[in-house]
């Protein structure tokens, strides 16, 4: 165990100081993996509460968590390992982070919205992304965030999650 623990502080030290970071356009290039943290938020579009299904991913090395909520009223918690080869992965992929933010959810019927921030350290915002998807407009910029944090949303049986109520 004590090895395991050895390899995985090298393995961060070496990728810090290695920089791999994400997308350089995207301002990530010198991420740490043992300092980072993720938060992705998908917004569901205006559909009945037993319907409606937002949630929120909140990653680190070592666990991820979700929510999953109806306008606001928690339906699902759960918490899941993120092993360090599921961690290193995702934060030293080779992303194309740099998506322009997109119109107001709010402003389209049955809109969604995608929302991804990274943060080192500080809380302070590496990276802030916000991305509103109406019709064809906003599709690419959501499919790349999402192809992004899919790591992450393999840890967690989202069909069971986002299941409508009965």
């Amino acid at each position: 165990m004590r090895l395991v623990a050895g390899l995985v502080a090298l393995a961060l030290s070496l990728l810090a100081g290695c920089s791999p970071g994400l997308s350089e356009s995207a301002q990530l290039s010198g991420l740490n993996p043992g300092a980072a943290q993720i938060e992705y938020r998908f917004n569901d579009s205006s559909v009945p509460p037993e319907y409606h299904r937002s949630y929120t991913v909140s990653a680190r090395s070592g666990q991820a968590s979700i929510v999953v909520d109806s306008y606001g009223d928690i339906v699902h918690e759960e918490t899941a390992a993120n092993d360090v080869e599921t961690w290193l992965g995702l934060v030293s992929q080779d992303a194309d982070l740099d998506v322009a933010a997109t119109g107001d959810p709010d402003e389209c019927a049955g809109g969604t919205s995608r929302e991804l921030q990274i943060n080192q350290h500080d809380d302070t915002p590496l990276l802030d992304i916000q991305v509103a998807v109406c019709g064809d407009e906003g599709q690419a910029e959501a499919a790349r965030i999402e192809e992004f944090v899919e790591p992450l949303l393999q840890l967690f049986d989202l069909e069971t999650l986002l299941a409508p109520s009965a």
